[in-house]
């Protein structure tokens, strides 16, 4: 529990602000804020707005809610010291390290492995590559996170016994999302900061691939997007018929990030897409998002994958929760910010990833 003198100390903060917009009648201390009640006597355009700019510029973040005639107004610091990564995120860190590893290796020399542990070495390159990726997706909303304020807990990395050796990361929020400007930044930093290792690894990784004819016998085909096919190009130019890139681990490493950034940007629910498309359209989101599962269960015909990712966005619940702040509008700066979003995922979209 906070001491007297740090409430003492948040509380001058926040009143020497709110005192320019509220007429403040009564505050309260309680464990981990104060608590204002007071009525505005501001009306100009975008007075919110300012208000919490200069808030998040004193270290503190407000809560707004109207209580009958007044508004009750809850500040908290708008961050904390972070700290060290906790023993849990370290560990499943490491163990998706080894799963990552073992995982390309394998798909380098099979079961030789067992009998010869120096072939691992074999797997460091897409195992270093992927996880750079992963962990710049991850700490994109992590930095995002703690700029606006908002609390988020280190990436939790998931080890699998799959192809990849990992089903991914996740973050967590850990306090409210306030406004959609919030939402919007936090939600596209992943993918954003993510595609460019991920671009890179994929042009680095085509420099040391191989042009081959496609075999006649069954061999994993995995499918262009927009982006990747213009870096294809740049790379080897036209193919020659019946041919087809032999990926290197490196480039699939890259193939990969850039399909995990397209799967994050699926406009569903929770999904960073999710976050995207409510902060744009907070009124079209359930429509959009009706929508979006019905080309899915279409696409799903093409590549069964679909269909699971249906199942899974029906479980996480397609339609987005409203901010706390719905009446702050979207500035011009995080409109971008989402509409870059949006074209990364229509230049990352793979029809039928893998064949």
């Amino acid at each position: 529990m906070p001491d007297v003198t740090e409430i003492d100390y948040l509380a001058a903060v926040a009143y020497k602000i709110l005192a320019d917009y509220f007429d403040v009648t009564l505050w309260r201390p309680t464990e981990p804020s104060v608590t204002f009640w007071g009525n505005p006597h501001l009306h100009r355009r975008g007075w919110k707005r300012e208000l919490n700019r200069r808030l998040t510029a004193a270290g503190v973040q407000v809560r707004m809610e109207r209580d009958g005639e007044r508004y009750r107004l809850t500040v908290f610091r708008a961050s904390e010291s972070i700290g060290h990564p906790p023993l849990v995120n370290t560990l499943l860190f490491v163990l998706t390290f080894l799963t990552v590893l073992l995982a390309a290796a394998f798909r380098e020399h099979g079961s030789d492995i067992l009998s010869r542990p120096e072939l691992l070495v074999s797997g460091l390159p897409f195992t270093l590559a992927l996880l750079c990726i992963l962990l710049v997706h991850e700490m994109g909303h992590f930095v995002a996170g703690h700029s606006r304020g908002v609390r988020m807990s280190y990436p939790y990395f998931i080890p699998a016994p799959t192809f990849l050796g990992t089903f991914g990361a996740i973050i967590r929020t850990r306090s409210p999302i306030r406004t959609r400007n919030d939402l919007v930044l936090i939600g596209a930093a992943g993918p954003l900061a993510g595609a460019i290792p991920s671009v890179i690894a994929l042009i680095w990784g085509y420099m040391t691939s191989t042009v081959q004819p496609i075999p006649t016998g069954e061999a994993l085909s995995f499918g262009d997007s927009l982006l990747s096919r213009a870096v294809q190009f740049f790379i080897f130019g036209s193919l020659p018929p019946d041919s087809a890139v032999y990926l290197s681990s490196i480039a699939l490493a890259g193939y990969v990030g850039l399909l995990v950034t397209m799967l994050n940007l699926l406009p569903l629910g929770q999904l960073d897409g999710g976050h995207v498309i409510y902060g744009l359209f907070p009124r079209r989101q359930k429509e959009l998002a009706i929508a979006f599962l019905i080309f899915l269960f279409i696409l799903g015909f093409m590549w069964n994958g679909w269909w699971l990712w249906m199942v899974l966005a029906l479980l996480m619940r397609p339609f987005h929760p409203p901010v706390q702040e719905q009446d702050i509008p979207l500035d011009g700066r995080y409109k971008k910010i989402g509409w870059a979003a949006v074209i990364l995922f229509l230049l990352t979209f793979v029809p039928m990833p893998i064949s």
